[in-house]
């Protein structure tokens, strides 16, 4: 009878120690959304950039003409977190994922905020794209890096949940930057607004930034492993005034640690080069779309309204990119990777085809726009959980090369489009994107 008494207590100990890892895990999943909703606050410069004063829409200043240089914010801030991104994983090696974390959240926050009473795009790029895009390539792995640890047998799950907050952010953030630039709803003239408007913009940049950074630390600090994970932190417990000695739980760990491929063999593979083209293939189209849909818009006669445009935003950031995050994150955990991503470049390939056409009425250029960034979502949350299915251990370090594809489709797509532009005008430049979309699709039936 006493056995038996003690069993049962243990087995409720066990039960309760369980819960509340499981808990602690969630935790963790709940500050990656946090973190997330600050590092995909950069969606917002489709609208942003309509706001930018006239100072910063061009290298020269406000003497420019054609498509402005400010539309590049948006690709060198994916440059940045291109270039940020394998630092994240190095340094969590040393530090862990909250102190890896909260750095990138204050590096995020320090750049945005800077960027508010900035001279010159030059000097504004620096704070607000180098930056800011550092911190977001810093923090972006951390909770799905941790979440794997608390969650392995869902990591598409994990992913999908975290990098929702990514999507997400702009649906928050582009109908408070439009009530703190343009509360009066103002329409442009010609593409230019009221002065009232421009002097808005420092106050609104603060704001903006002061949120970003509340959001992203409290998300780092969140940030924890399970019980079960031997790793072992040098810099964090230097900074904390402890001696480092691997535990003999870390030891045991490193000595059964099998010595697996190096980085350079498997990003210098067929396989890599296969997925980098894939995202190449169908990033480009998505990007391109969610940085200058606003632009687009308020060219064409019945879609130039600032309060329409911002609600555009605001939709396809939660229907579009936030949801298809997690609905192809969760499915590609139920179907598998390819199964997921050919239909996903498929739908996004025929909508570019379409764009020109369904740009026709407010309705349909609403649901086009919701629909590309709902493809582009999915492609963000598919390949990191692919990678860590495909590589493993290695997966947050390859895929932190990986992401060198976005930043390049971000960098093509603005270059692309403004010289078809002038050859074939929007149309040719939908029609190539599209055809980019399907020839990812191609690419994955023929190598996965």
């Amino acid at each position: 009878g006493s056995a038996t008494l003690v069993a049962a207590r243990g087995g409720k100990r066990a039960a309760a120690a369980e819960e509340e890892a499981t808990a602690r895990g969630v935790a963790g999943l709940v500050g990656g959304i946090l973190i997330h909703l600050a590092c995909g606050s950069m969606y917002t410069w489709g609208n942003l950039v309509s706001y930018a004063p006239p100072h910063l829409k061009y290298w020269a200043g406000a003497v420019g003409s054609g498509p402005a240089d400010a539309q590049l914010v948006l690709p060198l801030i994916l440059v940045s977190q291109m270039t940020g991104m394998p630092l994240g994983p190095l340094l969590e090696k040393k530090l862990g994922p909250t102190l890896t974390a909260l750095l990138g959240a204050l590096m995020m926050g320090i750049g945005v905020m800077a960027a508010a009473t900035a001279p010159s795009l030059a000097s504004f790029c620096v704070c607000y794209a180098v930056v800011f895009g550092l911190g977001v390539g810093v923090a972006y792995q951390m909770p799905i890096i941790a979440g794997g640890r608390w969650f392995p047998a869902k990591k598409g799950v994990v992913t999908g949940s975290v990098v929702t907050g990514m999507g997400a952010s702009a649906f928050l953030f582009n109908l408070l930057a439009t009530r703190l630039i343009n509360p009066k709803g103002l329409n442009a003239v010609g593409g230019v607004f009221p002065a009232e408007v421009y002097a808005n913009w420092p106050h609104a940049i603060r704001t903006l930034g002061s949120l970003y950074t509340g959001l992203a630390v409290c998300g780092a600090l969140l940030q924890s492993n399970p019980s079960s994970f031997a790793g072992a932190y040098p810099w964090r417990d230097a900074l904390c005034g402890k001696r480092h000695a691997p535990t003999p739980k870390a030891r045991k760990a490193v000595a059964a640690a099998p010595g697996g491929p190096s980085l350079p063999s498997l990003v210098f593979a067929p396989k890599f080069a296969a997925m980098w083209l894939m995202i190449l293939g169908s990033a480009v189209g998505g990007l391109n779309v969610a940085g200058s849909y606003k632009t687009f818009g308020l060219k064409q006669p019945q879609l130039n309204s600032d309060s329409f445009l911002t609600v555009v935003g605001a939709l396809s950031a939660i229907f579009g990119n936030a949801a298809g995050r997690f609905f192809f994150g969760a499915l590609s955990d139920a179907i598998g990777f390819k199964a997921s991503f050919v239909p996903l470049t498929l739908l996004q390939g025929t909508t570019l085809l379409s764009f020109p056409a369904l740009a026709a009425s407010r309705l349909t250029f609403l649901l086009a726009t919701v629909a590309m960034l709902f493809c582009m979502g999915g492609t963000f949350a598919l390949f990191p959980a692919q990678a860590m299915r495909v590589y493993g251990a290695s997966g947050a370090s390859v895929y932190s090369i990986m992401f060198t594809a976005f930043g390049s489709a971000a960098l093509l797509g603005p270059i692309a489009s403004n010289a078809l532009l002038q050859r074939g005008g929007y149309p040719l430049v939908f029609s190539v994107l599209g055809l980019c979309s399907f020839g990812s699709a191609a690419l994955t039936l023929a190598s996965q």
